[in-house]
């Protein structure tokens, strides 16, 4: 149904109009035509794309141009506008030109003393700006008072480290600790927005004021940060990592957890020891530290926007919906409303977590942010920091609304300040990228570079998935580019897919444990995947089965093999765990795979899963804590597998043969000696410098006979057969078994094998 709306006002750019339409359902577009009373005068069809969650979109209109612009920058430099600024949207456009013209290589922010403050922030465009300096820390407290800032002086393009002409800085006398602050920024004599500092590093709990703290307020006792040899917990070949991603608030909010209720979903959950569950086993950070793996990766824990049920209780989330990059999430602390109260209690767990020889890795999503109209960044410099089209409508290749601009100079240098930041403050110790294949390779290499002044044993990698059209493909920190990015690491799909099928918008694909003849792809991940894309070296490959993208592996395996009686769906378990983790790289799983963790929720009338419930366990980003939570009681029940995958963690971590740091090293210890097409079988040998192992992996769906009379030249080290004979030398079918040979002090063999057909094994040593 149409509706008229008449222009009512004027400001500095034209005549003003406001049409409201109110709807019961989302419209993602809008169409608007603009005429005279009699029609006799008429623009062109205007099409109005609308932002889920925004509830006004406010557009400009040139006359004489058909463009409809969603930029009050991108609509004055319009060749059609009677009082053109044709400079008006370089920072979108033409970035290179004002990055030299502003860009700045200094410090941002804050820098307290005791008897000083002084603040700095970088907004070119502005024509003022002003400081705001609150009286406490509340979200509602009142103001202080309110100080102009000073543009710097220094045009110096030619030296970034002196080009202060677009930096604003105040320096207020007296004590400003635990006092919130935000900027007033003049976009054009009587248009302002207020806002919070791109740079925070506190904040109030709503994340809408930034904080003034002390450094010495943020330091819990005993946490100490540590680099190169005094972090001792940081693996100097990377390969050796195996690597267990988790969720704050799904590691500890189930009760059977065992951690004290007031700490579930907190960051002090994370790290609570003597927890056990309903059976009386070791849950949470107890469980952890006998697991054998020797790094976390965390899923955000900065603070991200949070949404509420309508109760007024917390709604969940995962939490890539950044708000300030720099500061952690409230929702996870004891409590919110104290602005030191989270980074203390963050810090707290990672020295935790470092005392256990555990390092922590953060993961990170500076690809976009929640909101692109009342982000830091935006209110500071309009348009400057996102990806835009020439309309003024942003780029989208994050399906989040918007995405940031890596290659720009000041949001590459943002996102290295902020990356050493958590380096410096909180000694993480490595970074995990969200949709890093939006950023560019040059942008990650300067990341890569300026952590390595600290410490190369620092861990980066990200999920390298070609997406958007901002950069030239060549110019991506993608898949297909990893050979331009040496020391950044990338999720290996290629793998994941070859070895448990996959799950992509409801498409479900077979892999090599169900059948599915990838024999090819599993040998060339065995060899370290430098077949399968652009790697450098093993340390760029990251070998998994599980995320918390998609199905996860229990789930996905119960929908394509809905016949499987418990016990085979747990060998085909088994078997996706063993190649995930032995394969040549760093490995990676999602925490609770190991014990068939499930997202499969129940919500039908009869307690049987409805298509919805599957829908969300395929993305359960915002589902609640029932689906998300972790089950310890698991722990138990699939004690035996958890065994295993020890053990095949113990192998990884420890074994010089899973790990090697160069293809040349691989080339010369690594043999692929079967990988036949549909055979079901792929055996490679692996040998160091003084043992011998043979794997054996048998998909089949009969039995393998092997012939085991050399018995003697063999022990068995680690299986999922139930039950074995040597002398019979039967296999059971979607098994592992990994042998280990006697009396070779000079190498060690590793002979992986997957097995549709009968196999006769020798016992004979690769020379």
């Amino acid at each position: 149904m149409g509706k008229d709306a008449s222009f009512s006002r004027f400001d500095n750019f034209g005549i003003v109009g406001n049409l409201v339409y109110e709807s019961d359902t989302f419209q993602s577009q809008v169409y608007l035509i603009v005429k005279n009373a009699d029609w006799s005068v008429r623009t062109p069809d205007f099409s109005i794309n609308c932002n889920p969650g925004l509830s006004k979109s406010e557009v400009w209109i040139v006359q004489g141009d058909d463009t409809l612009y969603y930029s009050w920058q991108a609509a004055v430099a319009s060749h059609a506008y009677n009082r053109r600024q044709p400079h008006a949207f370089d920072m979108a456009v033409n970035s290179k030109r004002f990055d030299y013209e502003w860009g700045f290589q200094g410090w941002l922010g804050f820098s307290y003393q005791e008897d000083k403050t002084e603040f700095r922030l970088w907004a070119p465009t502005a024509r003022r700006v002003e400081l705001i300096i609150y009286s406490s820390t509340g979200e509602k407290s009142s103001v202080l008072k309110v100080l102009k800032m000073k543009r710097g002086e220094n045009r110096r393009p030619d030296d970034h480290t002196k080009n202060t002409h677009g930096v604003w800085e105040r320096t207020v006398e007296g004590d400003l600790n635990y006092h919130a602050y935000r900027y007033r920024v003049y976009y054009r004599r009587r248009i302002f927005r207020d806002t919070r500092d791109p740079y925070s590093i506190a904040v109030t709990a709503d994340g809408k004021r930034s904080v003034v703290i002390a450094d010495a307020d943020l330091i819990p006792e005993g946490f100490e940060v540590k680099h190169r040899q005094e972090a001792s917990w940081r693996l100097s070949n990377p390969n050796q990592a195996v690597i267990a991603e988790m969720h704050i608030r799904d590691f500890s909010k189930s009760e059977t957890s065992g951690v004290r209720h007031e700490n579930r979903g907190k960051f002090l959950g994370a790290f609570e020891t003597g927890t056990k569950n309903l059976y009386g086993d070791q849950t949470s950070f107890d469980y952890l530290k006998n697991l054998g793996i020797n790094y976390v990766q965390l899923q955000p824990v900065f603070d991200h926007h949070q949404t509420f049920n309508e109760d007024g209780s917390y709604a969940y989330n995962w939490g890539y919906d950044p708000e300030n990059y720099n500061v952690p999430e409230a929702s996870f602390a004891s409590n919110p409303h104290a602005p030191t109260t989270r980074i203390l209690e963050l810090k707290q767990l990672i020295q935790a977590y470092h005392d256990a020889g555990i390092g922590v890795i953060m993961d990170v999503v500076y690809n976009h942010t929640y909101s692109s109209t009342d982000s830091a960044f935006q209110l500071a410099v309009p348009d400057y920091y996102y990806r835009m089209n020439h309309d003024g409508s942003l780029q989208n290749g994050s399906g989040c609304g918007n995405e940031t601009a890596s290659e720009k100079e000041m949001f590459r240098k943002y996102m290295i300040d902020s990356i050493l930041y958590w380096i410096q403050a909180y000694n993480i110790d490595g970074f995990r990228f969200d949709l890093m294949g939006l950023h560019d390779v040059d942008t990650m290499n300067a990341i890569r570079q300026a952590v390595d002044a600290i410490d190369p044993n620092i861990l980066l990698y990200g999920e390298g998935w070609d997406m958007g059209i901002g950069l030239m493909p060549e110019d991506k920190a993608k898949k297909d580019n990893a050979y331009q990015m040496p020391r950044i690491g990338f999720f290996n799909d290629d793998v994941r897919n070859a070895i448990k099928g996959a799950e992509v918008y409801g498409d479900f694909k077979r892999g090599f444990v169900s059948g599915e003849a990838t024999e090819n792809k599993i040998a060339k991940g065995m060899l370290g995947s430098d077949e399968l894309s652009s790697y450098l070296a093993p340390n760029q490959v990251l070998n998994y089965v599980e995320a918390h993208d998609n199905y996860n592996l229990n789930d996905l395996l119960m929908e394509l093999h809905p016949e499987d009686d418990k016990t085979t769906h747990i060998k085909r378990v088994e078997l996706a765990n063993s190649l995930g983790i032995l394969m040549q790289g760093m490995a990676f799983i999602e925490l609770g795979q190991e014990f068939l963790r499930t997202k499969l929720f129940p919500t039908g009338p009869d307690g049987e899963l409805t298509h919805a419930d599957k829908e969300r366990a395929m993305n359960s980003y915002n589902a609640p804590d029932e689906v998300n939570q972790i089950d310890w009681n698991n722990v138990t029940l699939y004690k035996s597998t958890v065994n295993f995958v020890k053990e095949l963690i113990r192998l990884k971590t420890q074994e010089e043969a899973f790990s090697y740091q160069t293809y040349e090293d691989i080339r010369k210890h690594v043999y692929v000696e079967s990988a036949e097409y549909g055979s079901g079988l792929v055996i490679v040998s692996i040998s160091s410098y003084d043992k011998i192992f043979k794997l054996i992996f048998n998909v089949s769906e009969k039995n393998t006979k092997i012939d085991m009379t050399q018995d003697e030249k063999y022990d068995i080290i680690l299986t999922n057969i139930k039950r074995f004979h040597k002398l019979s030398g039967q296999l059971e079918n979607l098994t592992a078994t990994v042998f280990e040979l006697k009396n070779n002090p000079r190498k060690l063999g590793l002979f992986l094998l997957f097995n549709s057909n009968s196999f006769s094994l020798n016992g004979g040593i690769i020379q």
